[in-house]
């Protein structure tokens, strides 16, 4: 089978999946990077490099902003073209955002008697709905019943398209989205930082953006300390982006000089800060970092996020899960972490609930599930 994947944009985290899947399947397998790349490219989207072909096109991309939130169109004028050159079997699209790219998907599969997968998270739970996606909705329902599946990348993803889009359930399909596990382990082979901290560390990987908070996460840390007997607690921030410059200038303000630092963005041997970590944090919009958090065996407090914390994270048993945007409720909740008794069974708890339930493994076997639909 001849199996296209279209990204509109290459990410590494997708690199990864994709080469497991590569390595461990016979298909014939295509992947279109649609080319698009933000001028500053603050979260690192693409120009990774991967151990397979990829066949980049030209994009004619845009973003623009409505009612104070971005929205990106994605498209590649020659997408159609390039479909009708290499006839896939299936093509496995990234679903909402990608709707534009998305006609041209259909229309392919329309006319040549092929199937289209449609992968995504469904809503994006830090966008409110208005007159602009109200205008858009009809198309991307459209799409979505033509489709002959839908890969739901997490649990919240699949009841969002059983209550809210009337999907058929036998249509759906849950493929936990999944860091690379053997690159995730692999990495732990780069030379190891030489750490002199001593004492607990909270951890922030990801990039530094306004929709990230990461703000938030200084300011409740500031909270923990004042709280806290002992000092002994450190704020690592592992990442890059536009927010760096004000969250330096804040550090400096609340005095926390001694007990930040920021390591700038890392790719390679950046599970050996995960390694060292006590507890990581989520403060904003994420969803892989939950992963690969709990994969090497970390206590995760996220707030809301993708989605893929209901899924990972148990409440008490391995992290705690606020559905509120306060500090001082961030700052305790960390505490519980790094206080509990039972930290280690935390940590054993995250290890085993990614080895049993959530790992690359068990989403491939359900792309390949898809696939057969």
């Amino acid at each position: 089978m001849r199996v296209a994947f279209f990204q509109p944009y290459l990410a590494n985290w997708r690199i990864g999946f994709l080469s497991a899947f590569i390595e461990q399947n016979s298909h014939d397998v295509i992947v279109y990077d649609g080319g698009f790349k933000q001028k500053d490219d603050p979260k690192s989207l693409s120009g990774h490099d991967a151990n397979f072909s990829i066949t980049r096109l030209w994009n004619a991309s845009w973003v623009f902003k409505y009612k104070n939130q971005d929205y990106p169109l994605y498209f590649s004028p020659f997408l159609f073209f390039r479909l009708i050159k290499d006839r896939p079997d299936r093509i496995i699209t990234e679903g909402e955002i990608n709707f534009l790219n998305n006609i041209s998907i259909f229309l392919y599969c329309f006319l040549f008697r092929k199937k289209f997968i449609w992968w995504s998270l469904g809503k994006v739970r830090d966008r409110k709905p208005n007159a602009l996606t109200r205008f858009f909705e009809p198309i991307i329902n459209f799409l979505i019943k033509r489709s002959s599946c839908v890969l739901a990348r997490n649990t919240l993803a699949k009841t969002y398209y059983l209550d809210c889009k009337n999907v058929n359930e036998d249509k759906i399909i849950l493929a936990p989205n999944s860091m690379n596990t053997r690159l995730v382990l692999d990495d732990l082979e780069y030379p190891a930082p030489n750490f002199s901290i001593e004492g607990r560390i909270i951890l922030y990987v990801g990039s530094l953006i306004k929709s990230k908070r990461p703000l938030d996460l200084l300011y409740a840390f500031k909270i923990m300390r004042a709280e806290r007997e002992s000092q002994d607690v450190f704020l690592w921030f592992v990442g890059a982006g536009p927010e760096l410059e004000q969250l330096q200038e804040v550090t400096k303000q609340l005095e926390l000089e001694k007990s930040v630092n920021f390591y700038g963005a890392i790719f390679n041997g950046v599970g050996h800060y995960f390694k060292r970590a006590d507890v990581v944090v989520v403060p904003g919009m994420g969803g892989l970092v939950i992963h690969h958090a709990t994969l090497l065996g970390k206590p995760v407090v996220s707030r809301v996020a993708d989605g893929t914390e209901y899924d990972l994270i148990h409440e008490g048993k391995n992290g705690y899960i606020l559905n509120d945007y306060s500090n001082h409720n961030l700052a305790e909740a960390i505490t519980k972490v790094l206080d509990n008794q039972n930290y280690h069974e935390m940590c054993q708890y995250s290890l085993n609930l990614t080895k049993n339930h959530w790992n690359s493994s068990i989403m491939i076997d359900r792309v390949n599930q898809a696939l057969m639909k």
